[in-house]
């Protein structure tokens, strides 16, 4: 499986998801689906990325095109960071 997508922690308010893999627009789409849904339930969405090897470009317009002020990254290695700067998230 390129990408793992585990519900580490969910309250009432808000939902903690690792990522473990390979975000590819593949599996962007799936990861898209499960924070949209979540979010239609009001909940702010975090994404622990600390385990997330690769991301592509379609990865990276996934995860930017998600509202930032309702899902956050968290511990997202360097390179990932990067790319999402320079693919439009701050």
């Amino acid at each position: 499986m390129m990408l793992k997508i585990t519900k580490v922690q969910e309250s009432r308010s808000d939902v903690l998801l690792k990522l473990e893999g390979k975000i590819t627009a593949e599996w962007a789409a799936l990861l898209d689906g499960e924070c949209r849904s979540l979010l239609r339930q009001e909940k702010a969405v975090y994404l622990d990325c600390s385990h997330v090897d690769f991301i592509d470009a379609g990865g990276v317009e996934i995860l930017n095109n998600l509202p930032q002020t309702q899902v956050t990254l968290m511990s997202a290695p360097g390179f990932v960071t990067e790319l999402l700067q320079i693919g439009g998230r701050s």
